[in-house]
C-alpha cells in the first residue's frame, strides 16, 4: 500500500524513528529523504511485509498492451520532442553477484567495450543522427560514483547546462530484531543500503536536477538500467508519450520461462491503474501463481518513459513519490551469513506506474532488452549471439533464429568477474548454433571455439583443463 509523508505522525513511530533521523542528519542526508524512509519505517513498524496479493490485482489480458511495431505512426512527433528530451541511465549497481565491489558498467561487455564505453558511444551516435543535444546524466550511487566520473572524462552535455551526474541516495539498515538502526564499527559503511532506483524520482527533486530541467525546457526523460545495452533512445516511443500526453510509459516485454521471476504487470482492482508486482512483494504461498507466464504475460524492462512535468506534480501533492515498499531481508555483512539479520528498505521505480492517471505500457521486442545480471548473461552477450549495431545498441544476431541457448557455468570456477574473465582470456566460443551449454570444472577455454547443439563440458579432475584454439564442441565432451 502507498502511503503520503502526512500519515507517519504516530508518537511511538517518531520515538523509534529518532536515531534514524538523527543517523541520516549526520551525512547531510536530505529532509525530504529522511521524511520518505520515515513513510517506509511506518509501514514497517504498522506490520507491512511489501506484499500485494492475487487478490488484489488482476492480470493484463492480451491485447491490452500496445505493441511497438504499431507505434511507426509516432515517430515524427518524436522526433519532434527531441530537444525537450533527457536520457537517465540508472547507474548505482555494484556486479556484487559476480564478485565485484565497483560499477557493473565498468566490465567489458562487447569488442573489448564496457558498458559505459558502449552508452557514451550510444549517446554521440544518436546526438549525430537527431542532430540534437540529448543531454545524457547517470543516477551513480555513493559506490559507483567515482569511478564512474573518471572514465567519462572527455563526455560532456555542451551548453545545456545539464550535469553529466546527480546521485541516490542511503538508506540505514535497519535490525530485523528491534527495528533499530544497523550498528557495525568494523565497518560502518555496511550499515547503509542503496534504496533501489525507485529513489530516482527523490534524487532527481533533491539534486536540483527536475527543476533545472524544467526551466530549460526539458519536458521528457528517458530512464534506463546501465546494463540494458538494449535501451536506447527511440523516435517512435517518444512520439508516443508526447502526441497521446501520456505521463508515464513503461516498456514491457512477453515473460518467457527465463523471466518467470522478473517483475510482471497487472491491474489494481480498487483503481484499474497498472501496478507493478516484483517477487519480493508477492506473498510465499502465491509464488506459483507469480511465476506462471500465461497468466502474467508482461514483464518490466525497466526502461520507462516519464513527463517531467507531471512527475513534479505527483510528487508535490504526495510529499513523495508514492512507491510501494520492498522490505529486503539482508544479512548487515552481505560477505559474512553469521551477521545480524536486517532489512533494507527499497522502492522500485516502476512502481511509479500505478502513481499517474493514465499511464501505459507498450510491448517492446527483445532487442530492447539485452540485460547482464550473471556472468553467464556475460557470456551470452559477449557471443555472436549479439551484436553492435551502427546505433551502439547490442542486439540479438538476426541470424540467430531460434531461442537464445541456455547457459550453466560451473558457479564454483565462473560466478565472479575475474575467475570468468581467466577461463575465457581470448573472449566467449561461438553460441550461434548452440542450444544449450553447461560447463561442469575447471575448464580455460581457447580463441575462436565452437559451441554446437546441447553441448555439456565436463572436467573432473582437480586440475583446469583447456580447450584448444579453434575446437568445435557437441554432445558430451568428457575430461577426466
Amino acid at each position: 500500500m502507498k502511503i503520503s509523508c502526512l500519515t507517519a505522525q504516530d508518537p511511538a513511530v517518531h520515538t523509534m524513528f529518532r536515531p534514524f533521523a538523527l543517523k541520516m542528519e549526520e551525512r547531510r542526508i536530505p529532509s525530504i529523504v529522511i521524511n520518505v524512509f520515515k513513510c517506509y519505517y511506518t509501514q514497517i513498524m504498522q506490520g507491512a511485509q511489501g506484499k500485494t496479493s492475487d487478490a488484489d490485482i488482476s492480470p493484463l489480458l492480451e491485447g491490452e498492451v500496445p505493441a511497438y511495431a504499431d507505434l511507426e505512426a509516432y515517430s515524427d512527433a518524436g522526433r519532434e520532442a527531441l530537444s525537450h528530451t533527457i536520457v537517465i541511465k540508472l547507474n548505482g549497481g555494484l556486479g556484487t553477484s559476480m564478485g565485484l565491489e565497483r560499477a557493473k558498467s565498468l566490465i567489458p561487455v562487447k569488442d573489448g567495450h564496457t558498458f559505459l564505453d558502449i552508452i557514451v558511444r550510444q549517446a554521440k551516435v544518436l546526438r549525430k543522427k537527431y542532430k540534437s543535444p540529448l543531454p545524457l546524466t547517470f543516477m551513480n550511487s555513493f559506490k559507483t560514483h567515482r569511478d564512474t566520473m573518471l572514465k567519462v572524462e572527455g563526455l560532456d552535455n555542451g551548453d545545456t547546462g545539464i550535469p553529466l551526474a546527480f546521485v541516490q541516495h542511503m538508506y540505514p539498515k535497519i535490525m530485523e530484531a528491534d527495528l533499530s538502526p544497523a550498528d557495525w564499527p568494523a565497518n560502518p559503511e555496511l550499515e547503509w543500503n542503496p534504496p533501489g532506483h525507485g529513489d530516482v524520482y527523490t534524487a532527481l527533486v533533491t539534486s536540483g536536477l527536475l527543476a533545472k530541467l524544467l526551466k530549460r525546457g526539458y519536458r521528457y526523460a528517458f530512464i534506463s538500467n546501465s546494463d540494458n545495452l538494449g535501451a536506447v533512445m527511440d523516435s517512435r516511443l517518444l512520439g508516443y508519450i508526447a502526441q497521446e500526453r501520456l505521463p508515464f510509459l513503461m516498456e514491457v516485454a512477453r515473460r518467457t520461462h527465463l523471466d518467470r521471476k522478473g517483475g510482471h504487470l497487472a491491474k489494481l482492482n480498487d483503481s484499474n491503474r497498472l501496478m507493478l508486482r516484483e517477487q519480493a512483494q508477492c506473498p510465499e504461498s502465491e509464488l506459483e501463481s507469480f511465476a506462471d507466464i500465461e497468466k502474467y504475460r508482461y514483464f518490466n524492462t525497466n526502461s520507462l518513459w516519464v513527463d517531467l512535468e507531471v512527475l513534479e506534480q505527483v510528487f508535490v501533492e504526495n510529499l513523495m513519490m508514492p512507491l510501494d515498499l520492498i522490505l529486503n531481508p539482508k544479512t548487515l555483512d552481505p560477505r559474512d551469513p553469521d551477521s545480524p539479520p536486517v532489512l533494507q528498505v527499497e522502492t522500485a521505480m516502476g512502481s511509479a506506474i500505478s502513481a499517474f492517471e493514465n499511464a501505459r505500457a507498450v510491448l517492446v521486442p527483445r532487442t530492447r532488452f539485452a540485460p547482464v545480471k550473471t556472468t553467464q548473461d556475460l557470456l551470452l552477450v559477449m557471443s555472436d549471439c549479439y551484436l553492435r549495431t551502427k546505433l551502439e545498441t547490442i542486439e540479438q544476431n538476426p541470424a540467430r533464429t531460434t531461442p537464445m541457448p541456455a547457459i550453466a557455468l560451473d558457479q564454483k570456477f565462473y560466478k565472479k568477474i575475474d575467475m570468468f574473465q581467466e577461463r575465457f582470456p581470448k573472449g566467449a566460443p561461438s553460441l550461434i548454433n548452440c542450444e544449450r551449454l553447461e560447463v561442469h570444472g575447471d575448464v580455460r577455454f581457447g580463441k575462436n571455439v565452437r559451441i554446437n547443439g546441447v553441448t555439456r563440458v565436463i572436467n573432473r579432475s582437480r586440475k583446469q583443463v583447456r580447450v584448444p584454439d579453434g575446437a568445435a564442441l557437441e554432445g558430451e565432451v568428457l575430461y577426466a
